[in-house]
């Protein structure tokens, strides 16, 4: 049985800058790789120029593009129907999958959201350019992490729903953090990880 991985949306910055081959790290008998529609849409309104200081975001988009194909990647999302704005009109943010493309939402699932410490990180935080809430794309991942492994390049102190994931025993990796110290490949930490 392959081992499902979540990529993080700055997780494929840490990919590109360091160079990753992930057909070499994952490969496809081992793994399933998966981004939540939450990171899709991350990934989606990257721009091609950084808004702070002009830096060329095309490599990191081509190589994101290049693995996804490659890899393959599988966008999942949860069922539901289309979200709407305050004002009635359809958001420009779609987070659900219709008929035929969303999952049902687990009671575990459910709960982990319905959960006071996932509600505070959630609820009433303004939208980012991506046009989700902070921390959304997160707790997209964090849900996961209890069944899959989620590769994340946040900061372990980080204060969010992959914190609190990690701090549960899920299966959250660090990149920068546990990865790089290591001295292991990738596909080596990971390897090691789930050995034990």
């Amino acid at each position: 049985m392959k081992t499902p991985i979540y990529i993080d949306s700055c997780a494929w910055n840490y990919l590109h800058d360091n160079c990753i081959d992930l057909v070499k790290e994952l490969p496809s008998d081992q793994y399933a790789i998966y981004m939540t529609r939450e990171v899709e849409i991350e990934i989606d309104s990257i721009p091609d120029e950084a808004k702070s200081g002009g830096v060329d975001k095309r490599s990191l988009k081509n190589y994101i593009q290049r693995n996804v194909s490659r890899l393959p990647v599988s966008t999942t999302c949860i069922f539901g129907f289309e979200t709407m704005e305050p004002d009635d009109t359809p958001s420009k943010t779609q987070v659900y999958g219709g008929f035929n493309v969303g999952t049902f939402e687990s009671k575990e699932d459910q709960a982990f959201y319905a959960s006071p410490e996932i509600k505070k990180q959630l609820l009433g935080k303004s939208k980012a350019g991506s046009g989700l809430g902070k921390n959304e794309a997160d707790a997209s991942l964090a849900v996961r992490a209890r069944d899959a492994v989620v590769l994340t390049n946040e900061r372990p102190e980080k204060a969010g729903p992959l914190k609190s994931a990690a701090k549960r025993g899920d299966k959250v990796v660090y990149l920068a953090a546990q990865v790089e110290p290591s001295g292991l490949s990738l596909g080596q930490f990971l390897a090691t990880m789930l050995d034990t």
